[in-house]
């Protein structure tokens, strides 16, 4: 009986010890994710009052006018710094029809592009799960 016993402590530290090898111990990538604790829109012409704005000239040979925004995050080591979206506050109209129009669209990598002259507000949000964000008043005159 002593040796049944004996065994089966054994085989009970056998089976924990191979258990936490494969499930206990193993590493998580998100253990290790360093989060973006700041993000600020770099490009602007000036700043009243803790606000930014940004004048762009519409094209009227075009008929469109575009930026690119920029922006710089800290810290530098941030595992995912692209993990950013760019959303247009004020960019939509109601047409004769019924139907929504764009006075300017802005693409995944922060272009602007303005069909009309208007002014904007475009804001930056982090993805990366720290939700941080900064936003620019952009004039297109």
């Amino acid at each position: 009986m002593k040796k049944t016993i004996i065994f089966s402590i054994a085989i009970i530290y056998l089976v924990s010890i191979i258990v936490v090898t494969f499930f206990g111990m193993q590493s998580r990538l998100d253990q290790f994710q360093v989060y973006m604790t700041d993000i600020e829109i770099t490009s602007f012409d000036q700043e009243v009052n803790g606000n930014k704005y940004l004048f762009v000239d519409f094209n009227d040979e075009e008929g469109y006018a575009s930026v690119f925004i920029d922006y710089d995050y800290a810290p530098d080591n941030a595992t995912h710094p692209d993990r950013v979206s760019f959303s247009l506050t004020g960019n939509t109209y109601t047409d004769d029809n019924g139907e929504t129009a764009y006075y300017a669209e802005v693409s995944a990598n922060g272009e602007v592009v303005f069909y009309s002259r208007k002014a904007v507000v475009l804001t930056i949000r982090t993805t990366d799960g720290s939700s941080l964000a900064d936003s620019v008043t952009i004039i297109c005159r």
